[in-house]
């Protein structure tokens, strides 16, 4: 049985699922693939009896992060009234496997799991990503069915291949919290592979944007460049200050995306 915690606003949950075998963008397969690390939050006092089945909202990471990095947001967007899953994507935190490319897998996976719990709408299930989060929601974007997206500071292949060529210390990377089990040559081979531009296009999903002008990592070209492809309806937000890391973890950001979330996943029920 999961552990569970309570506190006055916030019912919080372990869960231990399976990822996805194969590739299963187009298409459903059974879950048999590696082990995934997931805690849900629900708002206390929910009752699928009693109450309206509640949006959903999955939870990414950045690439060598993990899903207790987010959980600020997390209760942020469960207090907006959303059944919140934070992710380990494989390789990351208590995930099991190694990060080989193909982690859309995982965010497919999570879908599904939450898509299925009594408390949530199935139709309306959202997408927060950062970073590598935000490059691989993109890439589950389609099998996934997200009623809505946002993604900060997305990476790219680019990005994410210089990143693996160009790793920094261990000992900076401890420093900083990030730890991941990577297969290196899969992984590059996957990113090399892909083209995340061309597959934009086709994702109708409502997409919010939020980058950090003066990010370092991954330069803003790179989220205007997908905004210009995206196929749906777009939104960027532009932080004059801060840096790689400042959408992900600053309050008001939370507020704020949290906010267009459940804006953009209620819809028609608010009217």
């Amino acid at each position: 049985m999961p552990e569970t915690v309570h506190n006055t606003a916030v019912h919080v949950e372990g869960l231990r699922f399976r990822s996805l075998p194969e590739d299963t963008r187009g298409a459903r397969a059974p879950a048999s693939g590696f082990i995934l690390a997931g805690t849900l939050f629900v708002p206390a006092g929910a009752d699928y009896k009693k109450s309206a089945p509640l949006p959903g909202l999955v939870v990414g990471h950045g690439a060598g992060s993990n899903r207790n990095r987010h959980e600020e947001f997390c209760r942020t967007a469960c207090g907006k009234g959303m059944a919140v899953m934070a992710l380990d994507m494989r390789g990351h935190g208590e995930s099991g496997g190694e990060a080989d490319g193909p982690l859309h897998r995982d965010i497919v996976a999570a879908v599904e799991v939450l898509r299925s719990h009594p408390l949530v709408d199935p139709n309306r299930i959202g997408y927060r990503g950062s970073s590598m989060g935000g490059y691989y929601g993109l890439a589950a974007a389609l099998s996934a069915r997200f009623a809505a997206m946002a993604l900060l500071c997305p990476a790219n292949e680019r990005i994410l291949i210089h990143a693996l060529n160009n790793p920094p210390p261990a000992e900076e990377l401890l420093a900083r919290g990030l730890e991941a089990r990577f297969n290196v040559q899969k992984f590059r081979s996957y990113l090399q592979n892909m083209e995340i531009l061309d597959e934009a296009a086709d994702i109708d999903t409502p997409t919010l944007l939020v980058h950090a002008r003066q990010d370092t990592v991954v330069p803003l070209r790179v989220t205007l460049e997908l905004a210009e492809r995206l196929g749906g309806d777009t939104e960027v937000f532009i932080l004059n200050g801060g840096d790689h890391s400042t959408a992900q973890s600053d309050p008001l950001i939370h507020q704020r995306v949290s906010g267009w979330l459940i804006e953009r996943l209620l819809g028609d029920a608010r009217a």
